[in-house]
């Protein structure tokens, strides 16, 4: 017979507090999170969607959502969730006016909408094309920490930006965007859920990260089937 410590631990139940970015939960899981709600009714689900990085640990976090390389740490665990491929984009309307690059070079000619880093600076382009490697800073008259922001900018005919490849599916889909460089790819990023390196994981951890895979998986199989 099960003791009442393992029927709490089989029953997700509780505050769980979670950390992710915020485009990946406005654009692609807000759907998911609310049937997420709906299915744990013991479960308090607390989200914060800030830009920075939070202290899992010390802010008492249960899963963090981490996009890109981890730091070595031997009190977290982390899970790979979704592999995210990135490209270039652009309206129809501002490649119609102002050209379709057929090679890097010719970015110096166009408007970037870039991506700002952690540290304010705009990351720089890199575009992978069998062994060949092209890198640099495009011109710009606007900048943003948001993928999200960024895609509707792009929309607008503000400039080419780069973004993940499932963010701008739906606009490709409906003509809004049109991949700029096709035969060009940006370097992928990975998502980890990371939550503390404890030998017996919580149900309410653990049946958030099992909707986490269920839900991203459709990424890994846009990423291998292309657009």
């Amino acid at each position: 017979m099960a003791t009442l410590r393992e029927q709490r631990q089989a029953v997700p139940s509780g505050r769980l507090r979670v950390s992710m970015p915020s485009d990946l939960a406005n654009l692609f899981l807000a759907d998911t999170l609310a049937a997420f709600v709906a299915m744990h009714p013991a479960m308090a689900l607390e989200l914060d969607l800030s830009a920075r990085r939070v202290d899992l640990l010390g802010e008492g976090f249960d899963v963090v959502v981490r996009v890109g390389d981890l730091a070595d740490d031997a009190l977290l665990a982390a899970r790979r969730l979704a592999v995210f491929t990135n490209g270039l984009y652009a309206s129809p309307d501002y490649l119609n006016e102002h050209g379709d690059p057929q090679h890097p070079d010719e970015l110096a000619q166009h408007q970037a909408v870039r991506l700002l880093r952690g540290n304010g600076e705009p990351a720089p382009w890199i575009l992978q094309q069998g062994p060949n490697q092209w890198r640099g800073i495009q011109p710009g008259h606007t900048s943003a920490n948001s993928p999200e922001l960024l895609i509707r900018l792009g929309r607008a005919g503000a400039g080419i930006v780069g973004v993940p490849d499932h963010l701008a599916l739906s606009d490709v889909r409906q003509g809004r965007l049109r991949r700029v460089l096709p035969d060009w790819c940006m370097p992928s990023h990975t998502a980890w859920a990371v939550f503390p390196g404890r030998k017996l994981m919580p149900a309410k951890t653990r049946v958030f990260i099992d909707m986490l895979q269920v839900a991203l998986g459709p990424v890994n199989g846009e990423n291998k089937n292309g657009l």
